[in-house]
């Protein structure tokens, strides 16, 4: 399940909330094209290093992530704005890629918040 926040949303007041609830919180700042979305995930991630920062290995790495706690893993990518406003495009490609990785797994939500 995917969960869309506007940037008239308190998207920090949801992180708050996630982390009462015993969630894995993993926030992902940003980006503002595919080079500086994919070293922000690798970053706010901290993804390991055979992650070639394509969309592919975003998927990959997706898949494989693994949760620190019992409870699910909210992927948060916080500041998605920038990029739906530049480069749509990628934009929808990391949507897809973040939709497709929480289908996938039960332990994976996703949040994405277009601040």
């Amino acid at each position: 399940m995917t969960t869309f926040l506007g940037r008239h949303s308190e998207p920090d007041d949801h992180i708050e909330q996630l982390r009462w609830l015993g969630h894995d919180v993993r926030v992902v700042s940003g980006g503002t094209d595919k080079v500086s979305v994919l070293e922000a995930f690798a970053t706010g991630l901290d993804l390991p290093d055979w992650f070639g920062r394509n969309w592919d290995a975003l998927l990959d790495a997706l898949r494989d992530l693994d949760p620190s706690r019992d409870g699910p893993i909210e992927l948060v990518w916080d500041h998605a704005g920038a990029l739906r406003e530049h480069d749509r495009e990628s934009y929808d490609t990391v949507v897809d890629i973040l939709e497709q990785a929480a289908e996938e797994r039960d332990d994976l939500l996703v949040t994405v918040v277009t601040r």
